[in-house]
């Protein structure tokens, strides 16, 4: 394929949407006659493209399934016209008690909670909040405002209140930050001797790389990037590019972002052009948060071109075996993947 690959792997994605105009069907055709080369692509990207639709079929036709299991739940539930009944936990019959005795358990109850809420908060009077994004990715408002969405095992720490000049976070794992703009107080985000500071922006952080480095690929706004004690040596980042922070030598590498998924562990939209299929297992990894091994070296140089939009792992990987004709076995939580490599 030639420098235009990205150009028409689009115009040959709308083909078979049936999207595309008069004019650029004449420079598909044109571009397919050019060489052998570009039909072969064609008609493997075609091959791709069915088993995606495909997917996103059974995909539809299970979430269906799955909705109408959960009404026909809901229809078997007799109408008393009343408020849903909440369960005891004890599975014990429940004992028969006066209002006075219950209104009595009540008062306790609320005396005891609200002494423990008082007494907790006299004497540890917590200052720091810590959330953690165990097995699923979420959603959190900061006090100001600004919304952070964690990665799976990323966890995250801020203050009660923003009181001092600076709003100071620190995090471990992998975050997508939405700051509340404010002027008069900077955004400060923390990992290690790393800062990224900011007035009010989108940018995603990623403190899991490779040796304990971070990177930071910026969305919109503009950002600033430093070492705590070398705050003048600072590096400013543009919409589109991105910052590699290398802890061991103190150093800060800026260029501009190639890599069009690193937000696909928070949109789950995953866009492989041409991609290797090692880089392709590695992006793969970091979504799902699964162990994914190759088990032969030739498989790494195979070439995917496909995109994902909110598919499942087991859908993604349906595709990429059988248009690379490979095998995918799974043990627990570990995936191994195998074949004779490609061409």
């Amino acid at each position: 394929m030639n420098d235009n690959a990205t150009y028409y792997t689009d115009l040959i994605t709308r083909y078979f949407a049936g999207e595309i105009g008069e004019d650029e069907l004449r420079q598909l055709s044109d571009w397919l006659a050019a060489s052998p080369e570009n039909e072969k692509f064609f008609k493997q990207y075609h091959k791709t493209w069915l088993l995606i639709e495909k997917q996103k079929v059974n995909s539809a036709i299970d979430i269906e399934k799955d909705w109408n299991a959960f009404q026909s739940k809901l229809n078997a539930l007799p109408e008393t016209g009343k408020a849903p009944k909440v369960i005891s936990l004890n599975t014990n019959q429940p004992k028969i008690r006066t209002p006075f005795f219950t209104l009595q358990r009540v008062a306790a109850v609320a005396i005891i909670l609200v002494s423990t809420f008082l007494l907790y908060f006299y004497f540890s009077k917590p200052s720091e909040i810590v959330v953690t994004a165990q097995a699923d990715n979420i959603e959190h408002v900061l006090p100001d405002g600004s919304v952070v969405s964690l990665h799976a095992g990323s966890q995250l720490t801020y203050p009660e209140e923003f009181t001092s000049k600076t709003r100071n976070v620190k995090l471990k794992g992998e975050a997508y930050f939405k700051v509340t703009h404010d002027p008069e107080k900077p955004f400060i985000v923390a990992s290690g001797d790393a800062r990224v500071e900011v007035l009010g922006t989108e940018f995603n952080v990623n403190t899991s790389s490779a040796e304990g480095n971070m990177e930071v690929v910026l969305t919109t706004g503009k950002v600033s990037v430093y070492y705590k004690e070398k705050p003048s040596e600072n590096v400013l980042l543009l919409p589109g590019e991105k910052a590699e922070l290398i802890a061991s030598q103190k150093f800060i590498r800026k260029q501009t972002n190639s890599d069009p998924n690193y937000m696909a562990w928070k949109t789950r939209v995953l866009v492989f052009d041409d991609e290797t299929l090692d880089q392709v297992v590695k992006t793969l990894q970091n979504v799902y948060r699964k162990s994914i091994i190759l088990t032969n070296d030739q498989l790494s140089e195979c070439r995917v071109t496909a995109s994902f939009n909110d598919q499942s792992l087991e859908s993604v990987l349906e595709v990429l075996k059988q248009t690379l004709e490979l095998q995918v076995q799974k043990d627990g939580e570990n995936i191994t993947i195998s074949g004779n490599g490609c061409n």
